[in-house]
This record gives structure tokens, sequence and C-alpha cells, in this order.
């Protein structure tokens, strides 16, 4: 009975939902919803960003400025993901006494570092409010290279983490290995990582309309190594509207159009076991990645003319559908998740389960024994459950898929908006009107960027 009050707590701890999970449940709904007025008075209410606390700052940093693009502030998207980006150079690593915790306890107790695709969004976020403002040589062109370097050092990580998990793991991992569960989730990767196909595509432009064509020439063809080499990530993207990319001529057209629909990928808690540990099965938490999706399978553009004439501007071509690309980079991120969480879980388990094996040995009466045993090993596993989370923190403002399109249009005032259409090729809503002034001159030496967001 005196093993009771400490069960109960244990339970209680383990089924309250923190502020912090109440937080991102309503920063979900107002995503879903494409509130992204309210998400941003969500995320400058002074108690969310209590909430996200130090811990999680890079987090709310992160959606900031992911609303703020949506809102087309983009003086606010550079400066919010600027700091996002100083912090993720400053710590790209956890410390030795972070790493301590995070093998005592669980993921969530140590400081959030951003995902490898996270951290290449960052600067294609940049990039597209760049070419909003009309930044591009030293703006868009700075993210443009930062965001290709960063797949080298992203490389280099993913190998480090790889080596310290095999040392910190010793004997817990090596009993998952003889139990086969470690092989489950293994993924060779060499360390590859995948870039951003939007992000490349940007950077190409970027490079035409400053007159940087090797570095045009570059990024075109990486953009399409990685829609051949990688074609399950592009199954509904075109390649060959991408072919000429390395070669456009600066004049190709004076308006460059983004549509980023839909909602992005984010993790939810799944259970796994059990794994036997002496007499008792344990279980543990592994995040999982849930895909939304967006239901727009093409975008059409209208043009209104300063006498009021509406004509068919084209289409914009799907590049990216940045689930798919989100959900690979985890795919080959979670097997050290996994290992990690059940050398952890292991050695804890057996620490509390084993102890109450170890009192029951003592014991003569073989009632005693059960009820020690039984006590002790369910005492264990309930303040288990209490303390190994899943580390469920992840950029929720990604959208799922992104289109583009470059447009040529005459000097004067022009209303140019997007049609989104479903599946079946039906409009089902649009974006508003948005203004564009062209200038007189050549068009070679013009670029102006309309960005929209669209959660559906």
């Amino acid at each position: 009975m005196a093993f009771l009050p400490a069960l109960f707590l244990a339970f209680v701890l383990g089924a309250c939902t923190s502020p912090f999970d109440l937080a991102q449940e309503r920063l979900r709904s107002e995503h879903q919803a494409g509130d992204f007025a309210a998400a941003a008075q969500t995320l400058d209410d002074p108690e969310t960003i209590s909430t996200f606390g130090d811990r999680s700052k890079l987090l709310w940093q992160l959606d900031r400025g992911g609303v703020a693009l949506a809102n087309n502030d983009s003086a606010k998207t550079v400066r919010t993901l600027e700091d996002a980006e100083k912090r993720i150079e400053a710590q790209r690593e956890l410390t030795p006494a972070e790493q301590a915790s995070q093998w005592i306890l669980n993921d969530t107790v140590v400081p959030y570092v951003a995902q490898p695709y996270e951290d290449i969004y960052v600067n294609v976020f940049k990039m597209l409010a760049q070419l909003e403002r009309g930044n591009l040589d030293g703006g868009a062109t700075v993210e443009a290279r930062r965001m290709a370097n960063k797949s080298n050092l992203l490389r280099d990580q993913y190998l480090r983490e790889v080596k310290a998990l095999k040392e910190k793991s010793g004997a817990g991992y090596a009993q998952a290995e003889r139990s086969g569960a470690a092989q489950r989730f293994a993924t060779p990767t060499g360390g590859e990582f995948i870039e951003s196909p939007l992000g490349t595509f940007l950077s190409a432009i970027t490079f035409m309309k400053v007159g940087d064509r090797e570095f045009q020439r570059v990024a075109g063809r990486r953009l399409l190594q990685a829609m051949e080499t990688q074609p399950k990530l592009f199954p509904d993207v075109n390649p060959q509207a991408f072919s000429n990319l390395s070669d456009l001529e600066p004049g190709a057209g004076n308006v460059l159009l983004v549509a980023m629909t839909g909602c992005g990928p984010y993790l939810v808690a799944k259970r796994e076991g059990p794994i036997a540990v002496f007499s008792f099965p344990v279980y543990f938490e592994l995040p999982e990645m849930r895909l939304r999706g967006s239901a727009v399978s093409a975008v059409r553009i209208e043009v209104q003319d300063s006498s009021g004439t509406i004509r068919d501007g084209g289409s914009l071509q799907l590049v990216e559908n940045l689930g798919s690309v989100a959900a690979e980079n985890f795919r080959r991120q979670f097997p050290l998740i996994y290992q990690r969480t059940m050398a952890r879980y292991l050695v804890k388990a057996g620490a509390t389960v084993g102890a109450s094996e170890v009192v029951a040995q003592t014991q003569n009466d073989s009632g005693t024994q059960w009820m020690i045993r039984s006590l002790g090993g369910l005492i264990g596993l309930a303040v288990l459950g209490a303390t190994e989370r899943a580390d469920l923190r992840s950029w929720e403002f990604l959208p799922a898929k992104a289109f583009v399109g470059l447009l040529t249009l005459s000097p004067g005032s022009h209303r140019v908006r997007l049609i989104y259409l479903d599946s079946g090729g039906r409009p089902f809503t649009e974006s508003p009107w948005r203004e564009v002034a062209i200038p007189d001159g050549p068009v070679a030496n013009q670029l102006t960027t309309i960005v929209e967001t669209m959660a559906k």
C-alpha cells in the first residue's frame, strides 16, 4: 500500500497534457484553418513565449518566421529567421551536460535542435522574403549560397551522431540488436541529405537575374539530378518543366510567382514494444511523422490590366512536395532517435524493474515474492511512463506543396491573382488580387516576386 501514492503520482504525471502541448495544438489548429493573423497573435502573446521558454526558443523563432512569411511581412520574416539561424549555428549539437540529461531523462528536456530539413528551409524562407523585398544581390544570393553550403555541414553532423550513438549505447543497444529490434529501423544513408527543390529553383532564378550564369547552371543541374535520382520524392513533379532552367535567359520573365499550399507534417507519439526486461514487458514512446498534405493539384494565374480586362496568365508548376522531403529526411534521422530512445529506456527499465526482481529473490514466502515483484515492476514502469516521453517538437508552419512560375508583364499597372484547382481540375478558391507595377526598361533587369500561402 505504501507504494500506491508513488504509483498514482507517476500515472498523473504521465497522463497530464503540458502547457507546451496545448500551445502546439492551438497553433496547429490555426495553421490548418489558414488563420495566420490569429497565429501571429498567439505566438506574440507573452504567455506563449513563456511557454516555449529558452529550451524551445528556436522553435518559436521558426514558427514566427513562417507565420510572418504567410502574412507577407518580409521584413519580420528575415529578422526572425536571422535570429533562428544564429541560434542554429550556435548549437547544432548538444553540450555534454545536455547530452547527459537527454540520456538520463528523455529528448524533451534539452534545447530544441533543428532537424536538417528545417535548417535548410530557414534559408529557403529567407530567400523568398528577400525576393519579395526585391533584394537579390547581397540578399537572396547570400541565402542561396548558405543553403548550398549547409549540405556538407549536415552530412558531417549526421556521421558524428552515428559515432556518438555507438559509443553511448553500449550494452543496452547490443541487447536490442540481439532481439532484432534495432534492425527494424536500420536505414543506410551514408550521410546523404536531401536539399529543398524549391530552394534550388529559387537559387537558379536569383543567380540568373544577377548575371551569375555559372551558379545558375549549377543550381539547375542539381535540381534535375535530384529529381532523376530520387523519383519517389517527386511523384507529381514534371522534371521536363525545369529542363531548361540552367539555360534560361535573364529576360525569360519579370514576375516570379510562388504558391505554397497545405500544411506540412507534424509529429505524434507512437507506443513501441513490448521488449522483455527480466519478467516484465516494457514499452516506450517514439515520434511518428504525420503528413497532412494539400488539396491543391494545380494553380492558374489570372492577370488584370489597367482597363479591367482579365486574361489567363498560364499555370504554375509543382516544384516540391515539402511533406515528402521532410518525411524522407525524418526517415533518415529516425534510426538515431530510435536507437538512443531504446538504449536509454532499457537502462532505466533494467534499473527500476530489475531492483524489484532482486528484492523478491531475497524473500522466502512465494506470495511475498510475487507481490513485491509485481508492485515494484508496476511502479518502475509507471515512473518510466512519466519520464520517458517522445520529443514531438517540430516546425509547425511549413506548407505541404510549393508551385512556381515566371510571368512576363508589360510596363504599367497590373493586378495578379492565383486560382487553386482540386484534383478534378475544378477551381475551389483563389488568392486576393495583388497590385504589380512594372517599370519601363529591359525585362532582364527586373524581377517582382509574389508569394502566396494557402493552408488548404
